[in-house]
C-alpha cells in the first residue's frame, strides 16, 4: 500500500548533517525510496562546507541552515519545524534497512495506539560487513525502566516517539555533546507508555571518526553518561552504575 499524503503528516523524519556529503546520497536515497510516503523530511544543516548543500538541494528536501551548535541543538531545531504525529532522527551516515520501513512502523503505530513511542532493532555495518542487529538480547526487546538506568540498550536510530511528548516533557539537554538521547529515554521512560517493535529500521554505520565510535572520545563519553545517570539514579544505583560502565569499557 502506497500512502497519500495528508496535511498533518504521519512521521516527520529529521536528518541533522555538517560535512557529510560522503554518505548523505544513500541517506536521501533510503527515504525517498520508502514505499510509505506520507512524511515530510526536514534536513538541519550545520552550515557544511563540501558539497552537502548540493546534494540536498538536489534532492529538493527541507533545508535549514543553522550554525553548527552541536547536535543536540540542530535536534532541537528540527523538533521545533516538524509538523508530524511521530519523530524520527535519521543520521545523515544512516540509512533505512529496506523501503518497506516506514510502511511496517506505520502499521504497527496503528495497532498499538496506546504507545507514545516505540523501538526496534538496527543493523550495524562496517559498510561492507553486517555486525549485528541490537538489541539482540531477548531480555532488551522490551520495556524495562529498571535496566535502562544502568544500560541504554535503546538505539536513537530505532526509535520513533509522538511529537506530543516532545511538547510535553521538553527538547534535547544542549549541553550534552553525545548522550542526550540515554539522557532522554530516562527523562521519559517512568511517564509514558512505550514498548519494542520487532522491526529492523536503520542501517547503522560504525564509524571509527564518529563522535561515538571514536577512542579518543570515549572518556568523555563514559563522563558524560555518568552525568546523565546521576541526575535520575539513587546513591546505591550510582555505585551500581558505576561498576557496570567499568566493566563495560
Amino acid at each position: 500500500m502506497v500512502s497519500k499524503k495528508s496535511i498533518t503528516p504521519f512521521f516527520s523524519i529529521i536528518t541533522c548533517t555538517r560535512n557529510s556529503s560522503k554518505y548523505l546520497s544513500k541517506c536521501l536515497d533510503s527515504v525517498r525510496s520508502q514505499t510509505f510516503t506520507d512524511y515530510e523530511h526536514i534536513v538541519i544543516d550545520g552550515q557544511s562546507t563540501d558539497s552537502t548543500r548540493k546534494i540536498l538541494t538536489k534532492y529538493s528536501k527541507k533545508i535549514i541552515s543553522s550554525p553548527p551548535r552541536g547536535i543536540a541543538n540542530a535536534m532541537n531545531i528540527g523538533l521545533k519545524n516538524a509538523t508530524g504525529k511521530y519523530i524520527y532522527f535519521l543520521n545523515s551516515d544512516d540509512s533505512f534497512y529496506d523501503k518497506g520501513v516506514l510502511q511496517k512502523v506505520h502499521n504497527f503505530l496503528l495497532a498499538n495506539p496506546d504507545l507514545e513511542w516505540v523501538f526496534g532493532h538496527i543493523h550495524e555495518t562496517d559498510g561492507l560487513n553486517t555486525i549485528g542487529f541490537p538489541p539482540r538480547r531477548k531480555i532488551f526487546q522490551g520495556k524495562h525502566p529498571n535496566i535502562l538506568k544502568f544500560y541504554n540498550y535503546i538505539p536513537h536510530q530505532a526509535t520513533f516517539m509522538q511529537k506530543s511528548v516532545f511538547e510535553k516533557y521538553g527538547g534535547f539537554d544542549e549541553k550534552l555533546k553525545s548522550m542526550m538521547d540515554p539522557e532522554y529515554w530516562l527523562r521519559v521512560a517512568r511517564v509514558t507508555n512505550w514498548g519494542y517493535m520487532p522491526i529492523t529500521v536503520a542501517n547503522y554505520l560504525i564509524r571509527p571518526d564518529s563522535q561515538s565510535e571514536n577512542l579518543i572520545n570515549a572518556p568523555s563519553n563514559t563522563s558524560e553518561y555518568e552525568t546523565v545517570q546521576s541526575k535520575y539514579l539513587n546513591k546505591l544505583e550510582l555505585i551500581i552504575a558505576k561498576i557496570i560502565n567499568n566493566a563495560l569499557r
